[in-house]
């Protein structure tokens, strides 16, 4: 028979239930024949999915007793315990807690005695673990602010100004990215840039939509500051006047721009251990 003419072999369609059962008993015979086997690991994904619940508990229980170890020392200094009582719980609570969220607030209370008694140098170094801007989080942000404040305070404007970048650069909300770089510009015109400052002010009220109308207030004034001295020649002092530990008088809001120790909310008051939330303002007594 001619090759053309050749039939040609028709395929056997595959039943698709047949090979489904096959391998259900394929493996059925294995497991019976490795019954041990199969045991054994059966048991040993049951223990690592215990061992996974229990290390998330024992996690969740760290941090709740940590939540509740902070506030009994918050209430501890409200109640007028001495500074290096406080210092000293505050320092063992970052050595039991090191690796909860809580750690890095008791880091920032820690950096706001150093900064009451002008330690600015041990007050960065406390701070620096807590100021990963990379985890972006809001304690992360105000720890490298409070590092910015504490450069500046320290008299090393040229660091405080690159604390101010790394904020802008990494901001996560468009407020704290305005805020680093008004205080960017601040130094700038602190430290005789007045060129750097007035085009930074202008780029903040021309590009930007400002998030705070009050922010947009303050730029526009020192901009017509910055201006000003530009045309009469001027220069502003090299070294800005800081106020450490003189409080605002009551009822006043501080001066804008001007880092003090009440920014990071440490009570000015030397002879009270008073350290509240942070981010939080001492309550003042009106009639004061």
């Amino acid at each position: 028979m001619p090759k053309s003419m050749a039939t040609k072999a028709k395929k056997e369609p595959v039943n698709t239930e047949d090979r489904v059962m096959e391998g259900v008993v394929t493996a059925a015979d294995w497991a019976e024949r490795n019954r041990r086997l199969v045991t054994l690991g059966t048991i040993a994904v049951i223990a690592m999915l215990f061992a996974g619940w229990a290390y998330l508990d024992y996690r969740s229980k760290i941090a709740e007793r940590a939540a509740v170890r902070l506030d009994e020392i918050r209430m501890t200094s409200q109640a007028g315990a001495p500074i290096e009582q406080i210092r000293g719980e505050l320092t063992e609570y970052v050595s039991q807690f090191g690796g909860t969220p809580f750690a890095d607030e008791a880091r920032l209370l820690l950096a706001q005695l150093d900064l009451r008694a002008n330690d600015f140098d041990a007050a960065i170094a406390r701070l620096e673990p807590a100021a990963d801007l990379s985890s972006r989080t809001p304690v992360a942000f105000r720890a490298a602010e409070a590092i910015a404040a504490a450069e500046e305070m320290a008299g090393r404007p040229e660091q405080a100004i690159q604390w101010h970048e790394r904020v802008a650069r990494q901001a996560v909300f468009d407020f704290q990215r305005e805020d680093a770089l008004g205080e960017k510009a601040r130094i700038l015109a602190r430290t005789g840039d007045l060129a750097g400052a007035e085009a930074l002010y202008r780029q903040l009220l021309d590009e930007e939509a400002p998030q705070s109308e009050d922010n947009a207030s303050i730029w526009a004034v020192r901009l017509g500051e910055v201006e000003a001295l530009r045309a009469a020649g001027g220069s502003v002092p090299s070294v800005p006047e800081l106020r450490i530990m003189e409080p605002a008088a009551a009822g006043e809001a501080p001066a804008a721009g001007r880092p003090t120790v009440d920014d990071f909310g440490v009570t000015p008051d030397a002879e009270a251990a008073d350290v509240p939330a942070t981010g939080s303002t001492p309550e003042e007594d009106p009639g004061s």
